[in-house]
């Protein structure tokens, strides 16, 4: 190939005459090695590991039910403890919702069964693709925030 000149203009001109070299382009495509197979990444857990979160979302909720019976009896700081342990079957409670209070307790008690082991669901299908420590945090998060909401509106 020729070489061939570089236009330059203004003050830059005559550091830049020409370029000396001639540059060749690979217009091909490196051929694969025939050994080197992708490797698939491991995530999450398989078989009967992934369905640890579930039955124990399943498993705390017969425990949690037995203590949230026992709680009220304990004052307001068994209150406060219930609140804590089940803050989103309280949230439904909340006349600020304007659901009746047939309609409230309905879906309060459904929510008292279904809380944890919507966590463990969550939390089963969310390590295919996070690792568990994040996920479990987001679960502690998300569980927290219904709290605080909980416990502001109970403050009004």
């Amino acid at each position: 190939m020729a070489d061939l000149p570089i236009k330059v203009r203004g003050q830059d001109a005559h550091r830049f005459p020409r370029y000396a070299r001639v540059m060749s382009s690979q217009t091909l495509p490196r051929p694969r090695k025939a050994t080197a197979q992708r490797k698939k990444k491991s995530t999450g857990a398989s078989g009967l590991m992934a369905w640890c979160p579930l039955v124990a979302g399943i498993a705390i909720t017969f425990f949690s039910v037995k203590t949230a019976e026992i709680l009220p009896l304990m004052g307001a700081d068994g209150l406060l403890k219930l609140q804590l342990l089940y803050p989103f079957a309280l949230l439904l409670k909340q006349p600020l919702l304007g659901l009746s209070e047939q309609t409230s307790e309905s879906w309060s008690q459904i929510m008292l069964y279904a809380q944890y082991p919507l966590y463990g669901l969550y939390t089963m299908v969310a390590t295919r693709w996070k690792p568990l420590w994040k996920v479990l945090l987001q679960v502690v998060c998300f569980h927290l925030l219904g709290f605080v909401v909980l416990w502001l509106l109970a403050r009004k």
